[in-house]
């Protein structure tokens, strides 16, 4: 299996200095962090940065990510497509298969099949704009009480709307991508273990897998994470649930605790390492 680190976990480190420390940890892919892209790109090309990849033999497993997706005004969706545009070049041109993408808040009063609706037609777009650079989407739910979009069957019904919209005045139709399951998300944000079906894992294109400690689930935030193992969350459940429903994709450490960014990056790199593979095996053996 695939166990990859997420750039955001880091987001003072810069890229290069996160790419060989993630080589020497022992990780075999890498979240790209979009805001550290800039000051790379500012000096090396985004093939630069898949000849450095390749030689940490390091899987580029995402973008991370395209943020206010979706609830946007017609001029907000155009820029949002700009972005989608420079960021699956970049990806394109460093090996990257997906683009984390990421949804705004709930307009106040609006339901859920609005919901979908309107997602689905904003992810087609975007999916749209990707498509021609060999580049895909996943669509992460987010836990906080005001996203549009916090459980996994809610995102489930949008992708498979994005994947099968009416077919177009030329016959072609046009595909949305797929899913980013958050085990932290999952959690707070009110997902079911019955969510966890053939037909949504089919759709999952990554998991950022992670611990939350321990406090009542509407007052745990990102800050709240911990490395696999040393929380309350129902990890293992979870982790057998996708690979009895088929998943068979990577991992990506994904924890924003201010604390452990304190910690010296090389060894705090590779005990995660060593929580995220002690989690996955108790569940592959």
């Amino acid at each position: 299996m695939l166990i990859s680190w997420n750039g955001e976990t880091t987001p003072d480190v810069d890229l290069e200095t996160e790419i060989r420390a993630a080589h020497a940890a022992g990780f075999g892919g890498i979240e790209i962090f979009v805001p550290k892209l800039a000051p790379y790109l500012a000096k090396h090309t985004a093939r630069d940065l898949g000849r450095a990849l390749r030689d940490a033999k390091l899987v580029p497993v995402s973008l991370n990510g395209l943020e206010h997706v979706n609830m946007r005004t017609r001029a907000d969706l155009e820029q949002v497509k700009i972005e989608c545009k420079q960021l699956a070049q970049i990806a394109a041109d460093c090996g990257c298969r997906d683009i984390v993408i990421v949804p705004d808040p709930r307009p106040q009063g609006m339901r859920d099949a609005e919901i979908v609706a309107q997602s689905a037609e904003e992810v087609c777009e975007l999916a749209d704009v990707a498509a021609p650079f060999g580049v895909t989407l996943a669509f992460e739910f987010l836990a906080p009480a005001n996203c549009s979009v916090r459980t996994l069957a809610l995102a489930q019904q949008i992708i498979e709307r994005a994947n099968h919209p009416p077919l177009s005045s030329t016959g072609e139709g046009r595909g949305g991508g797929g899913i980013v399951f958050d085990t932290f998300h999952f959690f707070v944000g009110g997902s079911a273990m019955t969510e966890i079906t053939p037909s949504a894992t089919r759709l999952v294109r990554l998991v950022h897998i992670n611990d939350v400690e321990s406090k009542p689930r509407e007052a745990m935030t990102d800050a709240d994470r911990l490395l696999p193992g040393e929380g309350v969350l129902p990890l293992e459940a979870m982790l057998r649930a996708l690979k009895a429903n088929g998943y068979a994709g990577a991992y990506s450490l994904e924890v924003m605790r201010p604390a452990y960014r304190l910690r010296e990056t090389g060894e705090y790199m590779a005990d995660a390492r060593r929580k995220v593979e002690q989690s996955l095996k108790r569940v592959y053996d």
